[in-house]
């Protein structure tokens, strides 16, 4: 019955001592090995067991939250802004005050004739 007791207190006393290092997984730390390290090397010493206990409940510098997806879609027409204009030949937006389109070269100082019926 004592040897029951003595594993048992063994159990306990490891997992206790490994605190540190169970908190920087569960939190998914960035540096959890190292936080690992300095507890199993050094949390025979309370300090070393203290910072690695701090260190493992600290929160991480530097952490880049991942961008939500962007779903792929077609780009959004361009909006006729009060100082462009669509030209009639390619359907681009250009400046108000252009002669020529520099997509297609279309000449705006030329009159675009009438269509009637």
């Amino acid at each position: 019955m004592a040897e029951i007791w003595a594993l048992l207190v063994v159990v306990v006393s490891i997992g206790i001592y490994f605190i540190p290092y169970i908190l920087a997984k569960q939190n998914k730390k960035q540096n959890a090995g190292a936080i690992g390290a300095l507890n199993f090397f050094l949390g025979w010493t309370l300090v070393g067991w203290v910072v690695a206990l701090v260190w493992a409940m600290s929160k991480d510098a530097n952490v880049v939250q991942p961008a939500p997806p962007v779903m792929a879609t077609s780009p959004a027409p361009p909006l006729a802004t009060p100082a462009q204009r669509k030209c009639p030949d390619c359907a681009e937006m250009v400046l108000l005050e252009a002669k020529k389109c520099r997509f297609c070269g279309h000449d705006f100082s030329r009159p675009i004739p009438l269509v009637t019926k």
